[in-house]
């Protein structure tokens, strides 16, 4: 290693891996807070004696494809002689659950940096009005970033298009007569009917469904995605999220109380297979199988935050989305991957799942989770443009 890269001593094992982790990001792969915390945790793990077991670790960690591949052992090659340390400080490995807590810290740092002291339950923050905060990519952000994003996250209010209820209420115009009331008004004007009252269904808010994915390739976005179903479920809406890697877990109960950081915290407790791989299919045929009735009996608007990386077969992919769609309103796609200008899905699983998908919407940033709380109170959702072609799939629908 030339001079000008830092000795990888006793604390410069992380200063190690944090100049690697900017070499790559020069190189225009996409390395985040989480990808250099996952870093430094693998370069504890198999040590730094060896450079070509720490570069394997850091390429495990960081490449996501073949592409990032390819940077990464062009940037390697710049790193040469060996990489040694006598006694490196091994860092505690975070367990399995607690990744959201560093999230939870983040809104303490940014309420003390405001001269605010600790979050209190129940009490708002004002984000930053700094310019360009909306337009940076959570995969890319900084913590001081982080921090700002997760408070603005958490103001955030999402909802979803009225339905028609089973219950009836009064109006002036209605599609059918409300018998009782035109019958006692009646009693009330010795008998004479001089009036018939109408009355129409009583509207009521359609349920929300979330399944946000957070395997080992969404672990840079997870976090933030996981605020934003937090402060969807403050409102009115009936929300219902499900997160799942190698397993489903259902974590609406943990997000239903109001101080995040207790939610996420529980929420991560509570996940199975955490940053694990990604069993998409698996995880909808679950939902369908075990929990259909329960949250599917409504015909929710399903939100569904992945970014496609299906590990099984894409036909059984295509069947399992097909099957959840015909219990759905409407299924929403969100894809952290479509913050790339060349964004194009190619993955196996994105390409099974466009059939039965409704919309396709980006999830990168905090210009398009506002984006996404809008079209899902449905102020918008009837303008967006399907992401099917005319012949792929069944037609448009939902009443």
């Amino acid at each position: 290693m030339d001079r000008t890269e830092p000795v990888a001593t006793g604390r410069g094992l992380a200063t190690l891996v944090v100049a690697i982790a900017h070499r790559l990001r020069a190189a225009g792969v996409g390395v985040g807070t989480g990808e250099v915390l996952l870093g430094i945790e693998a370069a504890a793990a198999v040590g730094i004696d060896e450079r070509t077991t720490l570069m394997a670790a850091l390429r495990a960690c960081w490449c996501r494809s073949r592409e990032d591949q390819l940077r990464f052992e062009a940037m390697a090659v710049g790193i040469g002689g060996p990489v040694t340390a006598p006694s490196p400080v091994m860092p505690h490995p975070l367990a399995a659950g607690q990744a959201q807590l560093h999230l939870a810290a983040a809104d303490d740092r940014a309420s003390a940096s405001r001269g605010e002291g600790p979050r209190r339950r129940g009490r708002r923050l004002v984000p930053s009005d700094r310019p360009g905060l909306g337009q940076v990519d959570f995969g890319r952000c900084t913590p001081a970033e982080l921090a700002e994003l997760a408070v603005a996250i958490g103001r955030l209010r999402t909802g979803a298009p009225q339905r028609r209820g089973r219950r009836h209420r009064g109006a002036r115009r209605g599609p059918a007569i409300d018998w009782g009331r035109s019958r006692r008004a009646a009693l009330r004007a010795d008998g004479e009917w001089l009036q018939l009252h109408r009355r129409r269904p009583r509207p009521r808010p359609r349920p929300l469904l979330v399944l946000c994915d957070v395997s080992g390739s969404m672990e840079r976005y997870a976090r933030l995605l996981l605020r934003f179903c937090h402060a969807a479920g403050q409102g009115p809406t009936p929300v219902e999220v499900f997160v799942f890697s190698t397993g489903l877990s259902r974590i609406s109960r943990q997000l239903r109380h109001r101080d995040p950081s207790v939610a996420l915290a529980a929420a991560g407790t509570h996940a199975v297979g955490w940053s694990g791989g990604t069993h998409i299919a698996d995880a909808v045929h679950q939902l369908c199988t075990r929990w259909g009735p329960r949250v599917l009996s409504g015909r929710p608007i399903t939100l569904l935050i992945s970014d496609g990386w299906e590990t099984g077969p894409p036909e059984r992919l295509a069947a399992e989305l097909g099957r959840l769609r015909r219990s759905s309103w409407r299924l929403v796609w969100g894809n952290p991957l479509m913050g790339d200008p060349g964004f194009a899905p190619t993955a196996r699983g994105m390409q099974a799942a466009l059939p039965n998908v409704d919309v396709l919407h980006p999830v990168h940033n905090l210009e398009s989770l506002e984006q996404l709380a809008t079209m899902l109170r449905g102020s918008a959702e009837r303008r967006e443009r399907t992401v099917r072609s005319p012949g792929a799939g069944p037609s448009a629908r939902r009443g």
